[in-house]
């Protein structure tokens, strides 16, 4: 029997809950409210293992606010229906899905997804300890394995949380497609947590520094380069990330750019989305890999991407290099090493490491 059939049987009869056992309530509420005849019977088998799911609204661990990246630049632009998030008390685990309303969106997107939903996840774990909610949490690891690729438009996920402490909070996410019931990422997400007044006590970073960025032994990147630098999520305006200047030296295999931040990209309150700062850098490692092998990388896999947060980007600042080198190379595997720092101060780092295409011969 379809699910709206169901509950028209229910209200005829007068049916209520507490008629029915609490196992079979269970089963009955996931079909109506996941929609289980449209998920793959792996994905189902996943939702049934839960038995105190809550609805939990998008969001309700820091409030809405159309500054921030998900919300400003992705909900409310229709690029995804607001996500539809659970909650297990019991297992400390998120479970949800995201409807995409464009084909093809991109791996960096749902990095930033990823790296969103379970800093939700790990705040609402840390507040679980009875801590008083005057604390922020910043991502100071992200580690994404990609194990299939997809263009499906409605993904589900499942985060856990595997160590909770009064500082740290450590998660586990996969992500999956709901129709084939593969497994396309899986990420382990690192959280610190700050009190808000030592946040709002520190010193404020400048928004702007003049320094020498140049490469020595390099070509400038042209304005075609750059503007492919500076198209980090498709849906994005060109203007909101900015890079400014660019060089590349075959030699060292090196390269340098300059780019400027602007607004409603914030994560944390005051600073760049972490999801963000790892695609600016993974789209630095690309254009490297890509002159250094004659590869596009869009027809390669990034089999495997890990960023590490040193210290906030505060939202329209201006000046930061991005720094990226080949660090191994070899018959299956190039692995890039990107950094956004400026002058002493270290923010991002990335490594990421390319699977290379297998040579195909001929008998």
């Amino acid at each position: 029997m379809k699910s709206s059939a169901f509950w028209l049987f229910c209200a005829k009869c007068g049916m209520k809950k507490k008629h029915i056992n609490p196992t079979i309530w269970s089963g009955l509420r996931k079909l109506v409210v996941f929609n289980m005849s449209k998920l793959h019977p792996l994905i189902e088998k996943r939702i049934n293992a839960y038995n105190d799911l809550t609805p939990v609204e998008f969001h309700a661990m820091w409030g809405h606010s159309s500054a921030q990246f998900l919300e400003g630049r992705m909900v409310d632009q229709k690029v995804i229906d607001t996500p539809k998030y659970w909650y297990s008390p019991e297992s400390r685990s998120y479970l949800g899905f995201w409807n995409f309303n464009i084909q093809g969106i991109e791996e960096t997107t749902l990095l930033t997804l990823i790296d969103d939903v379970t800093g939700e996840l790990a705040y609402r774990s840390f507040l679980a300890q009875g801590i008083k909610q005057e604390h922020i949490g910043f991502t100071v690891n992200l580690k994404i394995v990609k194990k299939n690729n997809t263009r499906a438009t409605r993904l589900f996920f499942e985060a856990t949380a595997l160590q909770v402490t009064s500082r740290k909070v450590v998660i586990e996410c996969m992500l999956y497609d709901t129709i084939t019931g593969m497994l396309l990422l899986q990420a382990q997400a690192i959280f610190v947590f700050m009190p808000l007044a030592a946040i709002k006590s520190a010193k404020a970073e400048p928004k702007s520094i003049e320094d020498n960025y140049e490469l020595s032994s390099s070509q400038a990147l042209s304005e075609n380069a750059l503007y492919a630098l500076g198209q980090v999520m498709s849906f994005l305006p060109h203007n909101t990330i900015v890079h400014k200047a660019g060089w590349l030296s075959n030699d060292s295999k090196h390269l340098r750019a300059v780019v400027d931040f602007g607004d409603n990209l914030s994560g944390p309150p005051i600073y760049v989305h972490g999801g963000i700062l790892g695609t600016v850098l993974f789209n630095a490692s690309a254009l490297l890999f890509t002159r250094f092998t004659g590869i596009d990388a869009k027809s390669v896999d990034a089999s495997e991407r890990d960023i590490n947060y040193h210290n906030g980007v505060p939202l329209e600042c201006q000046n930061i290099t991005i720094d990226a080198t080949i660090n191994e190379a070899s018959s299956s595997q190039v692995t890039v090493f990107a950094k956004l720092v400026r002058q002493q101060k270290l923010f991002t780092t990335l490594k990421t490491t390319f699977t290379l295409p297998i040579p195909t011969t001929k008998l």
